[in-house]
């Protein structure tokens, strides 16, 4: 058995766990505070349909990820995914109403652009019931980039006017670890042209990229993470979202935090990269992910040390206010973490976690 199948098996062997759930329902809607792409700060309607799931993620995926498992096991059509569209604009259609502005975004744990996911009939129905909304100001979806096509931002452009951004699964710029630490199965040529062509719409490209993926070290991750934001910025990414490591169940990469071969990120990792781009790209709108922050499963210092809560609160500040002077912070259990990627530097492969070692 190769490489391949192997995941794909794995995952087959994951899948089997799943449940039916309410086809006409989300999986999840809230809104929140966010920052847009001009810097203002106002409010986001996240919405995320349950689907059928990543269509390449069935075949074995990426290896940090189990959003699948979110996904219907039954068959979902074009009727559930607008009554799940319908369902989540309801519940905050007054709300919506009262603000002078907002975002949506519009999430799948896969691709919106993908038509085995999402037909064109609902994008076109989703994106005609936004347009409809007089102080919609921002929309954001999330694909592959080979679903990034002419056909599919004419089909956008033709009824939003708005600010558009399409959150992207770049996670790296470097195509080794893209492809053996990850394997997300998309080039760097193809990340180029869904940049250039989203450009040509201005449709802006919100550049995921991950922090610490399996197989390498606390350093090499956070100098992956800094190049690759720099790479994606000069090829005018729209915003930087950083995604710090969370072992997720039924992932590969689970497989290897239980053999104690894997540690997510340490949070001074994750400031020394916002801190480090943020300072060569004044500009630039900087992101970092939160969720599992803090958790033994999520980026983290020292277990039961309080500045793991102090640090997530400082990161969701900077990424409202873009404001580098939140980030200054200090603590004594940042020597472990210098002791850590020191220890890791004379050995021949990565650490796992430090309780365990």
């Amino acid at each position: 058995m190769n490489y391949k199948e192997f995941l794909k098996k794995f995952r087959e062997k994951q899948l089997k766990k799943r449940k039916p759930r309410d086809k006409d329902k989300p999986i999840a809607v809230w809104m929140q505070d966010d920052i847009y792409r001009d810097f203002k700060i106002g409010k986001s309607l996240t919405i995320i349909l349950r689907t059928e799931g990543c269509y390449y993620a069935r075949e074995g995926g990426c290896l940090m990820c189990s959003y699948l498992m979110d996904s219907s096991p039954e068959k979902i059509t074009a009727e559930n995914l607008i009554n799940q569209f319908n369902y989540a604009i309801e519940k905050y259609k007054e709300k919506l109403k009262e603000l002078k502005d907002f975002s949506v975004k519009i999430f799948t744990s896969g691709s919106f652009l993908d038509d085995r996911e999402v037909s064109k009939e609902v994008r076109v129905y989703i994106i005609k019931k936004l347009s409809e909304f007089d102080n919609l100001k921002e929309v954001a979806i999330e694909s592959r980039a080979e679903f990034i096509d002419e056909e599919k931002l004419k089909e956008i452009r033709k009824y939003l006017n708005v600010n558009v951004e399409i959150g992207v699964g770049i996670e790296s710029f470097n195509e080794e670890i893209r492809e053996k630490a990850i394997n997300k199965g998309i080039t760097n040529e193809q990340i180029i042209k869904a940049i250039e062509l989203a450009e040509k719409y201005n449709i802006g490209i919100k550049a995921y990229l991950f922090i610490k993926p399996l197989f390498i070290t606390e350093k090499e991750a956070i100098e992956d993470a800094i190049y690759s934001a720099n790479k994606c910025i000069e090829l005018g990414c729209s915003r930087i979202s950083f995604c710090p490591a969370t072992v997720h169940k039924g992932s590969l990469m689970e497989y290897f935090f239980n053999k104690n071969q894997y540690r997510p990120p340490f949070l001074w990792s994750i400031i020394e990269i916002l801190k480090e781009v943020k300072e060569n790209n004044p500009n630039a709108l900087i992101m970092c992910d939160t969720s599992g922050v803090g958790s033994e499963r999520g980026a983290h210092n020292i277990y039961g040390c309080r500045c793991n809560k102090i640090i997530k609160e400082k990161i969701e500040k900077f990424t409202l206010t873009q404001d580098l002077s939140v980030l200054n912070i200090d603590c004594e259990c940042k020597k472990i973490w210098e002791a850590y990627i020191e220890a890791e530097s004379k050995n021949i492969v990565p650490l796992g976690d430090e309780r365990k070692l």
